[in-house]
């Protein structure tokens, strides 16, 4: 691993038997999209066990973090098999022991305690991100942008804005959670503010104070969503 490296991949779990590889994703891909959008890349596993060239590339080039659901080590094993060793591998059963008891294998039944886990695994993978950045933080105290292999999945999706109480809230991807909400056949009208709430919560922090003013500017942005008025950017 050389030094100046400004891009770190994150390879996670693809199982679906447990719901640490349910949280494994979704913590992923809150990283690459709310916490940590600029650092970091995601491998997709079944694409680089597959033989993408692109995926097993980067992995030799740039530090990665695998994060698996559990001590199967599936995402770790297999990258190293390809790619060599991993910069760190982190388990979600591991990270959050009992408390994922009460969490589910889909992330349409998503609950408070699976809000939660999502959050606690986002928050160590962004730790660890931190941690591989400062060992390769070229001298001048400015990480330089790496050249050579770029994941095919590298850039962050774009978010959308709300008015909130007067302030302006950033969502990442919030047009992508509009269109899993309008394929779940949540409705339009106050009846599908909870699910909408809910839905929105698994990828942004909403904290409980600021709840009712998130009800009603959801609302409306879904209204506008469902009849071809995208949320702005």
């Amino acid at each position: 691993m050389s030094a100046g490296i400004s891009k770190v991949g994150i390879i996670s779990c693809s199982g679906e038997a447990i719901p640490e590889g349910t949280i494994s994703r979704l913590a992923t891909r809150r990283v690459l999209e709310l916490l940590r959008p600029e650092a970091t890349v995601t491998l997709c596993l079944p694409l680089f066990l597959a033989g993408n060239e692109a995926e097993r590339n980067f992995a030799k080039t740039h530090p990665t973090i695998t994060i698996d659901g559990c001590d199967k080590l599936c995402a770790k094993w297999g990258t190293e098999e390809h790619s060599g060793p991993v910069h760190s591998s982190l388990v979600v059963a591991d990270i959050l022991g009992t408390k994922a008891a009460g969490c589910q294998r889909s992330s349409g039944n998503a609950s408070r305690p699976d809000q939660e886990a999502v959050w606690a695994v986002a928050e160590r993978i962004a730790a660890e991100v931190d941690t591989i950045l400062s060992e390769t933080e070229s001298p001048d105290g400015a990480a330089a942008v790496a050249s050579g292999a770029q994941c095919s999945c590298a850039g962050p999706v774009p978010g959308g804005t709300l008015t909130i109480e007067g302030a302006t809230v950033r969502i990442p991807g919030l047009a992508l959670i509009f269109g899993q909400c309008a394929e779940r056949s949540i409705p339009a009208d106050a009846g599908g503010c909870g699910a909408l709430l809910d839905a929105v919560r698994i990828y942004h922090r909403i904290a409980p104070e600021e709840e009712a003013g998130y009800r009603g500017a959801l609302l409306a942005a879904y209204q506008d969503f469902r009849i071809g008025v995208q949320p702005a950017k």
